[in-house]
């Protein structure tokens, strides 16, 4: 079976039409994250001009690193009399003041409020957020321990040791981490360029008449199942890793800085109750190993789709739609109470933030599993569903051809 799987990564991958839409599709991925850049960065001419990225990094050298009294006081100095200078709108709008930073009295207010002052406010208060989280879970828990609620104690249990010791030392630009998080059009493009390639796995023998020779191979030609189910896998990791390292490539690349790697992950807003203890370097990797885990599953599904039909349009079709049916969902139960609902939806990998902007739990035999935990073991269950039906479909098919008998010989 060794050697199958090579051959059979070769003859089913190894398609100008499959590297020819990998390589469009990666062209078609950066210019999209450029568009994310230029519409949407402080520091894009785009959006605040051409003065913004040059004064941003003058004063980054000042502010950027270990927090420390003697920033926030320097900082302060600056923003308090342009903060007062504005409160009223009383004061000049001309763009030629030579005693601004960028020429104007209130872009200067807006600079320092948007790159400076409110992320690092944010991070400085975070500390004292996090033990209040803190304190809050462990009254909870002496609450439910009154109340004879096991579960619930456990669960503020796990929330507070969560969130202990949680702290934002250092101020770090992660303005390219606030749009990488959300970025799944990469997804979308590895999804449909495995669903292309997978297509064709089983249905090129049964369009040239060749499965009949699975029956002249031991045990039904399941060594021959395995190196496609191999080989398949290891395609869809390809493609995969390489949306997502083009990914973080091009972020960082036109985004222009590799900072922020180091800081927690709760340094963004958005993920203030994250579910994870990790720096955003780390959730990067974890990220892109659970995005991985999602498309795997639903390249099962589209290899037990093909299966079962003659031709590649019928599944193509289908998976098709079943994976846009199964976005559509995800989209609906995203931030709902639903968690279950939520989780049993395999493409929840895929957009994975769901699982780690927050910390959400399942009960399992009264104690609580952390979401993540939950939605990876049930898209391992579908998994084994999908590959043990491809087993059947493949093995019925066989049999079909066969008139009900097999031949076993040595080849």
């Amino acid at each position: 079976m060794v050697r199958l799987i090579p051959f059979e990564f070769r003859k089913h991958f190894m398609k100008i039409s499959i590297i020819a839409a990998v390589l469009l599709f990666s062209a078609l991925n950066v210019v999209k994250i450029y568009s994310v850049h230029e519409g949407n960065s402080l520091l894009s001419k785009h959006v605040t001009g051409p003065l913004w990225k040059g004064l941003y990094w003058k004063m980054y050298k000042d502010f950027g690193g270990t927090i420390t009294d003697e920033k926030i006081g320097k900082l302060m100095a600056i923003y308090r009399p342009l903060e007062q200078q504005t409160a009223d709108l009383t004061a000049s709008t001309t763009h030629d003041n030579p005693n601004t930073y960028t020429g104007n009295v209130y872009e200067d207010f807006h600079f320092f409020r948007w790159c400076f002052v409110n992320p690092m406010k944010y991070a400085y208060d975070y500390k004292a957020y996090a033990q209040r989280v803190v304190n809050a879970a462990k009254d909870n828990i002496a609450f439910y321990d009154a109340m004879d609620n096991p579960y619930e104690a456990r669960k503020n249990a796990a929330v507070a040791e969560l969130f202990q010791g949680r702290a934002i030392t250092s101020f770090s630009y992660t303005e390219m981490y606030q749009y990488y998080v959300q970025y799944d059009f990469s997804a979308l493009l590895a999804l449909l360029i495995c669903l292309y390639g997978l297509m064709s796995v089983f249905l090129s023998e049964k369009e040239t008449e060749m499965d009949a020779l699975l029956l002249t191979t031991k045990a039904g030609g399941a060594q021959t199942v395995q190196a496609k189910l191999i080989a398949s896998s290891l395609f869809i990791c390809s493609v995969c890793f390489w949306f997502w390292l083009l990914d973080f490539a091009a972020f960082s690349v036109l985004f222009g800085s590799w900072d922020g790697a180091s800081s927690p992950l709760y340094v963004l807003e958005d993920f203030i109750h994250a579910s994870l203890n990790v720096s955003l370097g780390q959730y990067a990797v974890v990220s892109a190993l659970v995005k991985t885990a999602g498309i795997l599953v639903f390249g099962l599904a589209f290899l037990l789709l093909s299966s079962l039909f003659r031709n590649a349009l019928i599944p193509f079709i289908v998976g098709l739609s079943a994976s846009f049916g199964c976005i559509y969902m995800a989209e609906v139960y995203m931030g709902s109470g639903r968690v279950l609902l939520k989780l049993v939806n395999p493409f929840v990998l895929v957009v994975n933030r769901e699982l780690f902007r927050k910390a959400e739990f399942v009960a399992l035999w009264g104690y609580p599993l952390p979401s993540y935990v939950v939605a990876l073991l049930l898209s391992a269950v579908w998994g084994a569903v999908f590959i043990g039906g491809l087993t059947i479909a493949v093995r019925k098919n066989t049999l079909r051809k066969g008139g009900g008998k097999r031949v076993f010989v040595d080849v």
